[in-house]
């Protein structure tokens, strides 16, 4: 019997029951970012509306909400990595419709903050979804050359511009489709950022996959 790796009780699998129930997702969301909208609407958000984003849909486990946000914070910043096997485990009955042949590519983070971290923990959450699908792992093919505030610390007309310019691409990529993943999102801007790079880079398709993205 296994143990819960949020709140260590007996389980069946690496999340509880009881944990697995606090992941809480709209029934109804945004076509493109998965914004929570009205039941009966079926149209994009005013955000995707006003400013198409580079992304192509926006797949997530749960909205970002106590205690989901405990979670993140924890493997981000408290180094829980086992907590990114819960959040792949979360996010691989969303993507089994994805064929296996579409790679996983984890947002990267800038040396500077690789070398404070440890670890980059979109990483350790694609790591888990390739061996569990058998998918590749994209390596070194999105670079964060741009040392950005965090975006948590910043109002959302600031965020924008803390990531323009901020990704990059080495090398055309011959992928037609690609995931593109990353423990939360916000506001999206980072998304958007990175997904343009890959669009530059050849990508026609990019499809972002989050563990848990905010209401709003």
């Amino acid at each position: 019997m296994l143990r819960c790796t949020i709140c260590a009780t007996e389980s069946q699998s690496t999340l509880c029951l009881a944990c697995r129930s606090l992941l809480s997702k709209p029934q109804n969301g945004c076509p493109t970012c998965g914004k929570p909208l009205p039941h009966d609407d079926t149209t994009l958000c005013g955000e995707c509306l006003a400013s198409a984003p580079d992304f192509d849909a926006v797949i997530y486990a749960s909205l970002y909400q106590y205690p989901i946000d405990h979670w993140v914070h924890q493997l981000k910043f408290g180094a829980h990595l086992a907590a990114a096997q819960v959040m792949a485990e979360a996010l691989l009955p969303l993507l089994e419709s994805i064929p296996h042949q579409v790679p996983l590519l984890a947002m990267p983070l800038h040396p500077s903050r690789l070398r404070q971290r440890g670890y980059n923990q979109a990483h350790e959450i694609a790591r888990t979804i390739a061996q569990k699908q058998n998918r590749a792992l994209l390596l070194d093919t999105l670079v964060r050359n741009k040392a950005t505030q965090m975006q948590a610390a910043l109002r959302e007309k600031q965020r924008a511009a803390n990531v323009r310019g901020a990704f990059s691409c080495p090398t055309n990529i011959p992928h037609r489709h690609v995931l593109l993943v990353d423990d939360v999102m916000t506001t999206g801007q980072t998304l958007r950022a990175a997904a343009k790079s890959l669009k530059k880079a050849g990508v026609q398709q990019v499809t972002a996959v989050v563990f848990a993205r905010s209401k709003g």
